[in-house]
């Protein structure tokens, strides 16, 4: 299924939110000094562009997005950056030589792929040998919202893993693909995302569009529709309300 909810705007806000695990993603890459490093599904390129100016004029950063629409707002907001280029591609038929990259990085976007191992293929493919790729992808069923509906808790976690997300389990299964796929020496970091309002986590998680989807398609009934909603509201008026989820940075080399 893996319905969009987001757009720029969306990919930008997430961008700020998240932005120490960011920085922590880039850090396997500080020490190219030529050569390119490729974003993959690079979306508005905030990523690629703070790559860029990390790296300097030798690195050439090559942001990759399927959307067209996501590109041009890439280019637009990339002016004056001499080292950055982005295309429009698909990440399983990737248009680089084999060994040709010195780096590739790629956040939330193995969860979207109805055949993630093509992708894992293609990247082991154009990744020079003893270089590095960075993985971050969001942990779907570590999701907690702490209220005493732990059913219903468990029901949506469910419902994101197996029904609303193409690849809901791409966080938790990282390891074993990138074994599967020859890189080595993994290794995994853990972040938690938290939001403290109803505001946030709408804003962040699109918490009430996703409950609405769920009583709409008769995942939720009516009776534990209306009462998840009471006790996240209850919650947020007495200022604690919270609901996190994980997310996990996967580095490893060819």
């Amino acid at each position: 299924m893996d319905t969009k909810h987001y757009g720029a705007g969306y990919l930008q806000d997430t961008g700020d939110f998240l932005k120490q695990l960011k920085i922590h993603s880039y850090s396997p890459f500080s020490t190219i000094k030529e050569g390119s490093v490729v974003d993959l599904g690079c979306g508005t390129g905030m990523d690629a562009v703070n790559l860029a100016n990390m790296l300097g004029s030798t690195v050439q950063v090559i942001g990759v997005d399927h959307d067209a629409a996501l590109i041009a707002h890439a280019k637009s907001g990339s002016n004056g950056i001499s080292n950055i280029n982005f295309i429009q591609g698909e990440v399983y038929k990737l248009g680089f030589e084999d060994e040709a990259v010195s780096g590739v990085r790629m956040e939330r976007l193995v969860q979207h792929l109805t055949n993630p191992q093509n992708m894992f293929r293609e990247v082991y493919r154009i990744l020079a040998k003893e270089q590095p790729l960075v993985i971050v992808e969001t942990i779907w069923d570590s999701l907690t919202f702490y209220t005493e509906h732990v059913d219903i808790e468990a029901k949506i976690c469910h419902y994101l893993t197996e029904e609303k997300v193409n690849n809901g389990w791409a966080g938790n299964k990282l390891t074993a693909d990138l074994l599967a796929h020859g890189f080595r020496q993994v290794q995994l970091q853990s972040f938690s995302m938290m939001t403290r309002s109803r505001e946030e986590a709408n804003r962040y998680l699109f918490l009430d569009r996703i409950l609405l989807e769920m009583f709409e398609k008769g995942k939720l009934s009516q009776v534990e529709f209306d009462n998840f909603q009471q006790t996240l509201n209850q919650l947020d008026e007495a200022g604690c309300f919270l609901v996190s989820m994980n997310l996990v940075i996967a580095q490893a080399i060819k």
